[in-house]
């Protein structure tokens, strides 16, 4: 009798639990009838045949032989067909969140939208400060000249300023006739204090205006005007002087000495010697006028005398 070993397949792969052993008595029997005996559903149990034994597939009911060595592995049968997907297992609970990840590079700026309605103006902040004075602007062109107004009222007459300098000397007016007259004292003559110096001689004489009689002190005015009267002469102390001496030389109008025109000197000996010189306008208001040189302060001895009286112009 032979015993065969059950073999299980599952997804259509032959394995072999148990080694098969074959009776003496079945010594010609070939593998290849053993293998379709033991086709599913595996159900050999005469040898030679396959017959239907009821599950669980018990032993052949023949004496069972010792288990013989393990036969070489048979080769892989082929792959059964996939069996149909099993359902959708449920979902798991959700994972931990994850660390964040690191901040991708910014991306290239979007195309400007359009700019939005303008928005109501607002409310009108308070005044800030005044800023610094600005620089000042380069003066603008003179605009017209506006109406002349009314002429206001004349205001206080203000401080007399201050004399400007004189201007130039106009051009020279037409010539007036001369009006003039010189005379003068060659030798040396005396004269006590308090009288007038005589001129013997006259020099230059124009017009009719001034007038002088030889070996006379009077020089006569005959005509209102300014005149202009000039003297010089040496002096030297007279006879009977006392020293020391001042000796003063006036210019006289009707006996009365014309302030500005005076000369002086003081002698300290009977050596001494001075000349003296006086220029001085004179206005003479009515005619006739005597214009004279006095002498005062001591006796004196004058010689090379002379006077000019020039008439300038009316008064």
């Amino acid at each position: 009798m032979v015993k065969y070993s059950t073999l299980h397949y599952s997804t259509h792969k032959l394995r072999k639990e148990e080694d098969t052993m074959i009776h003496d008595e079945f010594p010609k029997m070939k593998i290849t009838n053993f293998l379709q005996c033991n086709k599913p559903p595996r159900n050999c149990c005469i040898p030679g045949c396959c017959c239907p034994c009821p599950p669980p597939f018990p032993p052949c009911p023949d004496k069972v032989g010792p288990t013989g060595p393990t036969g070489p592995t048979g080769a892989t049968g082929a792959t059964g067909p996939t069996g149909p997907t099993g359902a959708t297992g449920a979902t798991g609970p959700t994972g931990p969140t994850g660390v964040t990840g690191a901040t991708g590079p910014t991306g290239p700026t979007g195309v400007t939208g359009a700019t939005g309605p303008t928005g109501p103006t607002g409310a009108t902040g308070a005044t800030g400060p005044t800023g610094p004075t600005g620089a000042t602007g380069a003066t603008g062109p003179t605009g017209p000249t506006g109406a002349t107004g009314a002429t206001g009222p004349t205001g206080p007459t203000g401080v007399t300023g201050a004399t400007g300098p004189t201007g130039p000397t106009g051009p020279t007016g037409p010539t007036s006739p001369s009006e003039l007259l010189s005379a003068y004292s060659t030798p040396a003559q005396s004269a006590d204090s308090d009288t007038n110096l005589i001129f013997d001689r006259n020099g230059t004489v124009a017009g009719t205006s001034v007038t002088h009689d030889t070996n006379s002190s009077d020089i006569l005015i005959q005509q209102p005007g300014y005149y202009n009267v000039s003297f010089n002469g040496t002096v030297a102390p007279g006879s009977g002087a006392t020293f020391p001496q001042s000796t003063f030389l006036t210019l006289q109008l009707n006996g009365s000495t014309v302030p500005g025109g005076a000369a002086s000197t003081n002698f300290q000996s009977a050596s001494d010697t001075a000349n003296l010189a006086f220029t001085q306008p004179v206005n003479v208001t009515s005619v006739p006028a005597t214009i004279t040189v006095s002498n005062s302060g001591g006796p004196i001895l004058y010689s090379d005398t002379a006077i000019s009286v020039n008439r300038i112009g009316n008064n």
